[in-house]
């Protein structure tokens, strides 16, 4: 027993920490901060609340804390309420662990909003998005205004592990981001290719930053993705009404949050999403069964967040009743807030779809895109051969051809929110131009042969000087 009557490492059957060698589990524990006591705590309590009732149901507490690294974030909540030890690990290590796959994502805005209807579909899908990866965690003391900022003179040090630092500073990656302003000797130059490119970086900081007007109860700007799962950052991410600490500057290109309250509330939000959609799936879906929910979760915490003491919060939930009715039920009056939340679930809903896929998928459905694109140009070139050629044989009949491609205009850019429907059609397409692609390029080139030679009068060689 140590000096605080919790049993020792060697009581539990494992050696002392400082004999080598560690298990990599133990050694990660040390290097965030952990000492023997710490870890002999966490592992007592989770052994303590394992009643076997038989040899087989027992696990060791080193393969539960494994586990518990690979819990689903909708699942993270009810493994927390299992024992304290689940509970201490979660709180710490397992969250920090979560933190560190943690992408924070800026929503600059929808594709009609000014100036990002002046992009073209390629700029503003690469565009529409910022992502910020997780670096460091640092704790910060708050100036003599009462707010928090991270400037390196007010950092201060403190003891224990990793995950007791309170705020999560992010990169943002502008690879992407074709509005940021270069510096030189000059000053700031924006990237003359984009049109509008500094009118698109300051929308966006006003936006990213939360010092814009509100657009709409529930804008969304900030979301948070962990895994398959994406959520908002916080809702409604309004600077009078955010839960935690939240600072974005987009001139350094870092953002930086209190991540424990943070990543508390998105596993909240993904718990009651699963349960909701547990509970629904027998329903009949005004969008869809995943769009519902969502929407009915937004909801929810957007109604939680009004005060109804204060007449701006009274008209926010009487907008809110009105918004179009979930789960099948009759369409209602149309509510100011409709638009607002059509955009942010889009979105949301667009980045969930994203996460869900892997690398491969995406890659294919980027390939099967290019083979569409190629296809409908090849089509394209094949017809306008065949016009030609029916031009030259009778003009009556080039005057009443018409194409028979469809125009690509219908098909959604990014092939990421084409509908499974869609996509079947498309590889179905695509599939059949491939077998059939050898067929049509010899038809190609016979077409070409036979309007090069009818485009020559008969009498083009009687005036040409020869011998024979």
């Amino acid at each position: 027993m140590n000096s605080a009557g919790t049993p020792t490492a060697r009581e539990y059957g494992h050696e002392p920490f400082s004999s080598p060698p560690l298990p990599a589990w133990l050694a990660r524990n040390f290097e965030v901060g952990f000492n023997e006591d710490d870890v002999a705590a966490l592992i007592g309590s989770i052994e303590s609340s394992q009643i076997p009732a038989c040899p087989v149901a027992y696990l060791p507490a080193e393969i539960l804390l494994h586990i518990l690294e690979y819990v689903p974030v909708d699942y993270v909540l009810d493994w927390r309420l299992i024992c304290r030890g689940f509970r201490d690990a979660i709180d710490g290590r397992i969250s920090f662990y979560h933190l560190q796959r943690t992408q924070l994502v800026g929503y600059v805005g929808p594709r009609f909003m000014w100036p990002l209807q002046n992009l073209s579909d390629e700029l503003y899908d690469r565009m529409q998005f910022l992502y910020a990866d997780f670096h460091h965690v640092e704790d910060v003391v708050a100036n003599e205004r009462g707010r928090w900022n991270c400037a390196a003179e007010e950092r201060r040090s403190v003891g224990g592990p990793l995950w007791s630092k309170k705020h999560a500073v992010f990169d943002i990656d502008y690879s992407n981001f074709g509005a940021k302003p270069k510096t030189d000797n000059a000053g700031q130059v924006f990237d003359s290719t984009i049109d509008y490119a500094e009118t698109i970086w300051q929308h966006a900081t006003r936006r990213l930053e939360l010092s814009s007007v509100e657009e709409g109860h529930g804008s969304l700007k900030w979301c948070i993705k962990i895994d398959h799962a994406v959520q908002d950052l916080d809702v409604p991410l309004e600077t009078s009404r955010i839960g935690f600490d939240v600072a974005v500057n987009l001139d350094k290109g870092i953002v930086k949050v209190a991540w424990k309250d943070m990543l508390f509330q998105f596993f909240k939000t993904e718990s009651a999403l699963r349960r909701l959609t547990a509970k629904k799936k027998e329903s009949n879906f005004t969008f869809s069964a995943e769009e519902d929910c969502l929407r009915e979760i937004r909801r929810q915490r957007l109604q939680a967040e009004l005060d109804p003491d204060t007449k701006a919060d009274r008209h926010l939930k009487w907008a809110l009743r009105l918004l179009p009715p979930l789960f099948g039920k009759p369409k209602q009056d149309l509510s100011p807030l409709e638009l607002t939340e059509s955009i942010a679930v889009n979105a949301l809903m667009f980045l969930r779809r994203k996460a869900s896929m892997t690398p491969k998928y995406i890659a294919h459905l980027h390939q099967l895109k290019a083979d569409f694109h190629r296809m409908y140009e090849e089509m394209k070139q094949l017809e306008e051969e065949f016009s030609t050629f029916r031009a030259h044989l009778s003009p009556w009949l080039a005057q009443t051809a018409t194409t028979r491609t469809q125009p690509e205009e219908n098909v959604p850019y990014n092939p990421i929110v084409w509908s499974d429907s869609l996509r079947e059609t498309i590889e179905d397409r695509v599939s059949k131009w491939r077998s059939q692609k050898k067929v049509m390029d010899q038809m190609r080139a016979i077409l070409a042969s036979s309007n090069q030679a009818l485009a020559l009068p008969e009498d083009s060689f009687d005036d040409l000087e020869s011998d024979i």
